[in-house]
């Protein structure tokens, strides 16, 4: 549990640590002009970024710990990643089944567990674009794009996932547990930097868009 709750700090953080560079790539002309989707003062962007990204996250967290998701959310989530990827096997021509929240093979079952849903890099980036200054349909296009993508790769990486615990198991927990994440934490980063050089890239935005 408490390997959990580390992994789950350190994402967070590195995702906020990699989301700065973004606002200091602003030019220092946009800020000249008075474009308010950059304000006057050039640190006030970046503490209203954190304040209402780590409160999102925050309350993702608490979310994710009540008594209702652990009994409900979680079981549903993971048994319906079961069932998708369960589908995508049986496409390669492999004779699963599945069981709940566990895949079934020939002398193999691969169950799937927190950590090998998308939920969290989901919430990431949902974060990220809500606590970024932008358009609520620019927000909610770059929310719906994000999360499609975010779960058709992580049907990937469960497959993924299945054919090394089964052929390659040395190579399992590596990838598991270090190579995955940080490949996640990379993606829910490049999705939300592509949004947002889309988004600031665009006509500047009207004075009574609110961040």
């Amino acid at each position: 549990m408490l390997e959990q709750v580390g992994m789950r700090t350190k994402t967070s953080r590195m995702i906020f640590l990699a989301c700065l560079p973004r606002f200091k790539a602003y030019p220092v002309e946009r800020m000249a002009t008075g474009s308010p989707s950059v304000g006057q003062d050039g640190k006030m962007p970046i503490l209203k970024f954190a304040i209402k990204f780590g409160a999102l996250m925050l309350l993702f967290y608490a979310l994710a710990e009540t008594p209702y998701c652990q009994r409900v959310f979680w079981p549903a989530n993971l048994e319906a990643n079961a069932w998708v990827a369960n589908g995508v096997l049986r496409g390669f021509q492999q004779h699963t089944s599945v069981a709940g929240a566990t895949i079934k093979a020939d002398r193999y079952e691969f169950v799937i567990k927190r950590g090998c849903d998308a939920t969290e890099p989901v919430c990431l980036l949902v974060a990220a674009v809500t606590a970024f200054r932008a358009p609520l349909w620019r927000k909610l296009l770059g929310m719906l794009a994000g999360t499609l993508l975010l779960l058709a790769i992580n049907q990937l990486r469960v497959v993924a996932l299945f054919f090394v615990g089964r052929d390659l198991p040395g190579f399992y927990h590596t990838l598991h547990l270090t190579v995955f994440p940080a490949v996640f934490v990379v993606l829910a980063l490049a999705i939300w930097a592509g949004w947002a050089q889309w988004t600031v890239g665009r006509n500047p935005l009207p004075a009574d868009v609110k961040a």
